[in-house]
């Protein structure tokens, strides 16, 4: 197979060939991906596990990425702010909605 695409680095070649191959699959739905990380999130997803817990109000997630954001409700945090207007938010994808409205160009995610 050709694949027309240069890289710096043979990590990231290798990388690339795997979005080919999905080696990883999920016990409980049979779902396939190339990187075992997202099988593992997938299975936590699947069988509700949840072993990351808020140290505040004890509310638990499937991911440390899940409870870092819910963190940041405690801590009134809003790091991503509106280059526009200033307005801040603490989570990224709802700042890239809200640029809607000063745009109607679609979000990046």
């Amino acid at each position: 197979m050709y694949v027309p695409k240069h890289f710096q680095k043979k990590s990231d070649m290798n990388r690339h060939y795997l979005i080919y191959e999905k080696p990883h699959f999920c016990e409980v739905c049979g779902k396939a991906s190339s990187q075992k990380s997202n099988m593992n999130v997938n299975y936590l997803i699947r069988t509700k596990e949840k072993p990351h817990s808020c140290e505040v109000c004890g509310k638990a997630f499937p991911t440390k990425s899940n409870l870092d954001a819910h963190c940041l409700i405690h801590t009134k945090e809003k790091p991503h702010s509106c280059e526009v207007c200033g307005k801040t938010f603490s989570i990224k994808s709802n700042l890239n909605a809200y640029y809607l409205i000063h745009t109607e160009e679609k979000p990046r995610y």
